[in-house]
C-alpha cells in the first residue's frame, strides 16, 4: 500500500497540471464547459483509441468545425446532426452512434452542462445499465460521463486496474473495483478522479507526461 502512495505522489509531482485538471473535470469545466464536446470526447474514447494522440485532436477539430461555427452548440443539435458531415472529423459510425445516444439520454434532464450534471448526480453505479441504455457504451463510458458531470469516481478500465493491481489485490467485478479504487484513493489522500488520471499518465515516459500534462490545460 505504501508503494501505491509513493507512485501517486511521484506522478503528482511530475504533473501538477493533472491535479488542477481533475478539479476542472469535477466542476464540468472541460472544453470551456461544453457538454457537447464532453460527450463527443467520451464517445470517441469509447472505441478504445489512444486518448492523447487520437481523441483529443479529433475533439478539438470537431470544436473548430462545428462548435465554434455555431452549427452544433447544444445536445439537441448533436442529436440532429447529419452523420455524414461528422465523418469529416472522425469516420467511425459507432462513435457517433454513442455520441447521439448519450446526448439523447441527457436531453431528458435538460440541455447543456446542467443536464450532464443532473444526470450524473442521479445515475447510480450499481444500476448503471439502467442509466446509460446506449448501444456501444459500457461501464467505462458511464463512469467517464459521471466524472465529467461532477462525481468523484474512477473508470474500471484495464489501465487503471493494472495500475492498482501492481500494488494491491483488487476485486474482479467492475462495480466492486470502482468502489474499491474510490476507497483506496481517499485512503491515500487523493480524489478518485485523480487516481484515475494519474493511472493513465503512468503508462508514459517523463517526456510524454510533460507533453500530455501541457495538453490537459487546453481541454
Amino acid at each position: 500500500m505504501r508503494a501505491l502512495k509513493e507512485e501517486l505522489d511521484t506522478l503528482a509531482r511530475k504533473s501538477p497540471e493533472t491535479l488542477r485538471f481533475c478539479g476542472k473535470v469535477l466542476r464540468s469545466e472541460r472544453y470551456g464547459g461544453s457538454a457537447v464536446l464532453m460527450v463527443v470526447d467520451a464517445a470517441i474514447t469509447s472505441v478504445g483509441v489512444n486518448y492523447f494522440s487520437v481523441v483529443v485532436p479529433r475533439v478539438l477539430q470537431f470544436k473548430e468545425k462545428f462548435v465554434d461555427s455555431g452549427e452544433i452548440s447544444t445536445l439537441e443539435d448533436l442529436v440532429r446532426a447529419d452523420e455524414s458531415r461528422l465523418y469529416s472529423v472522425w469516420r467511425n459510425r459507432r462513435s457517433w452512434s454513442v455520441a447521439k445516444g448519450v446526448a439523447e439520454e441527457l436531453l431528458e434532464h435538460g440541455d447543456g452542462v446542467e443536464a450532464l450534471r443532473r444526470w450524473a448526480s442521479k445515475a447510480e453505479l450499481e444500476s448503471w445499465r439502467e442509466w446509460l441504455k446506449v448501444s456501444g457504451a459500457g461501464i467505462n463510458t458511464f463512469q467517464y460521463l459521471r466524472m465529467m458531470g461532477g462525481v468523484d469516481t474512477v473508470m474500471p478500465d484495464r489501465i487503471v486496474r493494472r495500475f492498482v493491481e501492481r500494488h494491491v489485490s483488487a476485486p474482479k467485478n467492475q462495480v466492486e473495483f470502482v468502489r474499491f479504487a474510490e476507497d483506496i484513493a481517499r485512503d491515500h489522500g487523493y480524489m478518485a478522479v485523480e487516481l484515475c488520471w494519474l493511472s493513465w499518465l503512468s503508462s508514459y515516459d517523463d517526456e510524454r507526461i510533460r507533453k500530455y500534462s501541457a495538453l490537459l490545460e487546453k481541454i
